[in-house]
């Protein structure tokens, strides 16, 4: 091979080898085993304040970026949560979500298939490696499983597995954490609901997502906006 020919061939494998970086998708590459990744989990948990009873003040926007509701939410680390919002017209619509339900209310008549507003909030209150598991679990995700995966800026890790393709596609349930800090990213629950969290607000020194997006696989999204959090009586 000539001079020429060898520089040509060298040339054409470094840039086949920038492009296969440039879409490789998450930069770090490295997997904790399923059992250290729970562990980090419940250890930011824990770091947050999180793994308590708390009250949360907050409005329901709309995808125009309209308030058009204000109430309040509690939530448990057993997978209990609480949440009420008032419309400008007086509706009042109740949610609550256990660890094998959730139903809804509005104007006191339960409402069919309704849009589950409430994330699996044990996730991010699970206090030790198990819990986190456990809660993984009980929303039937399959915690022995642990994927990379990107969402907005955040290189994840993603408990329960994901599938291949767009991560915006995926379908299975799953905890996508920051692999930095291993805060709460998105959460990808059973009824085809994708939760997407904001960068934690600050009160009583309990570190809690700002706001969550809640995206249905039909029908509009929504944006919670957390106004403040403090530990519930």
């Amino acid at each position: 091979m000539s001079t020429a020919a060898g520089r040509r061939g060298c040339c054409v494998a470094l840039l086949a080898a920038a492009l296969a970086l440039s879409h490789a998708g998450p930069v770090r590459a490295w997997i904790p085993e399923p059992e250290s990744a729970w562990s980090m989990v419940a250890q930011s948990n824990s770091a947050a304040s999180r793994t308590r009873a708390l009250a949360l003040d907050v409005a329901l926007v709309g995808a125009d970026g309209v308030v058009v509701a204000t109430g309040t939410a509690r939530v448990e680390p057993n997978g209990r949560a609480r949440l009420g919002v008032t419309f400008a017209d007086g509706t009042v619509e109740m949610h609550e979500r256990t660890p094998i339900d959730y139903q809804a209310t509005r104007a006191g008549t339960r409402v069919e298939k309704p849009l589950r507003l409430i994330p699996p909030i044990a996730l991010l209150q699970a206090d030790t490696a198990q819990a986190v598991a456990d809660a993984l679990r009980t929303i039937g995700g399959d915690p022995r499983l642990v994927d990379l995966g990107m969402e907005g800026a955040h290189d994840c890790w993603v408990l329960g597995g994901r599938d291949m393709g767009a991560f915006d596609d995926n379908t299975r349930v799953s905890l996508w954490v920051d692999q930095e800090t291993q805060q709460p990213v998105r959460i990808d629950d059973g009824s085809g609901t994708q939760y997407r969290f904001g960068s934690p607000k600050k009160g009583e020194n309990i570190r809690f997502p700002a706001w969550i997006d809640v995206r249905a696989a039909t029908g509009p999204s929504w944006r919670i906006d957390v106004k403040s959090v403090r530990s519930a009586p």
